[in-house]
């Protein structure tokens, strides 16, 4: 790995990195404030009226524990939705941007072979994310604490944010890969952003039920269980293992495309 270009990378996408990352600690704040047993009757009563819609959100499945409360509100739609837009735009940044700009010709003229100059770039992305997902975690942890002393179960959520991140692990070696492709700043937007939209199109008709249940195995959200996550279950906790699986063989994939890649300079 290139230390020098992996520091500018990183200070180039600091401003976007740290919005992400704001929106999901105001998010984290407001489902933890929103907690109270007068405010959760209130929210079961909704579940209860409007199940369809709260289906699909994913956010049907409130129970009346503290725990479960903000893991239903906070990993049930935003929280699995902002990770997967930086992630769409962070990758385009990383590799895609600099050879639609021509600056990949100064990379590749320097003395880095492309799989330094890839590896650098993966390692930027992964970084980021990790480093997002951290920053959120940690600040729900003490909100939580410092509100509601004592009543999150701090150890499952934790397992819960590493499964989690192996999800957007996932994600972000599919985009990873089609911005390696692509020789195209909008190109490769459009076809990450078309690709992560579809899964989580699926995921959200899969929500609905009947015969739409089945349409769930079609996409990644499958193999994140929070619910059994939170209860421990062996299953539940093995499954992201499959993810990072399909996120290391995305990424090495797009090392390889990168290292054969024709540039258009």
């Amino acid at each position: 790995m290139n230390f020098t270009l992996f520091r500018y990378s990183c200070k180039r996408s600091f401003l976007l990195w740290l919005v992400f990352t704001v929106l999901m600690s105001l998010y984290a704040f407001a489902v933890v404030r929103m907690y109270d047993p007068v405010a959760g009757a209130a929210l079961v009563s909704l579940t209860e009226s409007l199940p369809q819609a709260m289906n699909i959100l994913g956010m049907a499945n409130y129970a009346d524990t503290f725990t479960a409360f903000v893991v239903n509100y906070l990993y049930g739609m935003l929280m699995l939705a902002l990770p997967m837009v930086f992630t769409i735009i962070l990758s385009v940044q990383v590799m895609a941007h600099h050879v639609s700009s021509g600056t990949m010709s100064y990379l590749l003229a320097s003395p880095n072979s492309r799989r330094r100059i890839a590896a650098t770039q993966r390692n930027v992305l992964i970084f980021n994310l990790f480093l997002m997902l951290a920053v959120c975690c940690i600040a729900t942890i003490a909100l939580c604490e410092f509100f509601y002393p004592g009543k999150l179960a701090i150890q499952p959520f934790l397992l819960l944010t590493v499964c989690i991140f192996a999800l957007q692990l996932a994600f972000a070696g599919m985009c990873y890969f089609f911005s390696c492709k692509c020789n195209s700043t909008v190109g490769a937007l459009i076809i990450n952003a078309a690709a992560c939209i579809l899964f989580y199109t699926i995921r959200l008709l899969s929500n609905i039920g009947g015969p739409l249940t089945y349409l769930r195995y079609a996409t990644p959200y499958t193999l994140i269980d929070p619910a059994g996550i939170l209860q421990g279950d062996l299953h539940a906790c093995l499954l992201p293992l499959i993810l990072l699986l399909i996120a290391i063989l995305l990424f090495t994939l797009a090392s390889r495309s990168f290292q054969k890649k024709t540039m258009p300079f």
